[in-house]
């Protein structure tokens, strides 16, 4: 039998419980205060293959957060207070199976959030404050199965037309289907199920070019004109250079001649 340990809920606790077995493979600390996961945690607790951290008080996970949980499996953060996901933010819970981060008070979650996640089979972003969500967070997962993105805000614009297409591609992967999973229209203030559109409707966004494009654009036309200007300046005084430096002709025949 797997040795677990279970702390939850009436206690209301506003840390991790310690000490308990090392050798622990099953902790359940729902229902508390706690509100951060110590960043040594997993390097003592390294034999935790399910942690369940459901309705607490979290704000953030640390950078090297999860260091040491090489045979953590199943991660529940549902119902807690995440705003941000950074980069990396479980690069070191490489076998995890089923991550739930239902609840939260999401708004971004970082392109490279899950890198090295590629055992991950359920995802759950429902019931955040998402907007939009850049697809490489989850072409990141390879074997991802079941993705609940139901409950968000998000908006329908450009920046969400990846974010559908791929949806599109891979319905199968949402229990609840399109139905549950609605948009805001930027030109209208009512709220669309996202089976309700099609490619067509973000048909424009393909001609469109983002503020950044633009940047860029700009940026590399400037670039390229100061590039020419000193190379046809620094020419131009290599030309003169030489010419100054060169000897003359008329001087080298008139020279002969006095010598004749």
């Amino acid at each position: 039998m797997q040795p677990s340990f279970h702390q939850e809920g009436y206690l209301g606790i506003s840390s991790v419980p310690d000490p308990f077995p090392l050798d622990v493979r099953k902790l359940l600390v729902a229902g508390n205060r706690i509100q951060q996961i110590p960043e040594d945690f997993f390097i003592f607790y390294g034999d935790l293959v399910y942690l369940d951290f459901r309705n607490n008080s979290l704000r953030s996970l640390e950078e090297g957060t999860f260091s040491g949980s090489a045979k953590l499996a199943f991660l529940d953060l549902s119902y807690n207070n995440l705003t941000q996901l950074s980069a990396g933010a479980f690069r070191s819970a490489g076998r995890l199976v089923k991550l739930s981060l239902a609840n939260n008070k999401l708004a971004g979650v970082h392109e490279a959030a899950f890198e090295t996640l590629e055992s991950l089979q359920v995802l759950e972003l429902n019931d955040n404050k998402l907007r939009s969500l850049n697809v490489a967070v989850l072409d990141a997962l390879p074997s991802l199965r079941t993705l609940r993105l139901d409950g968000n805000p998000w908006l329908c614009d450009c920046d969400f037309a990846h974010l559908f297409s791929w949806i599109q591609e891979n319905t199968s992967k949402l229990p609840k289907g399109l139905d549950q999973i609605q948009c805001s229209l930027p030109t209208e203030s009512r709220r669309v199920a996202l089976h309700e559109l099609s490619e067509a409707s973000f048909s424009e966004c393909k001609f469109s070019l983002s503020l950044t494009d633009l940047f860029i654009i700009i940026f590399s036309g400037v670039a390229v004109s100061i590039a020419a200007i000193i190379s046809s300046f620094f020419l131009a005084t290599v030309v003169q250079c030489f010419q100054r430096c060169a000897p003359n002709k008329d001087t080298e025949d008139e020279d002969e001649d006095e010598d004749d």
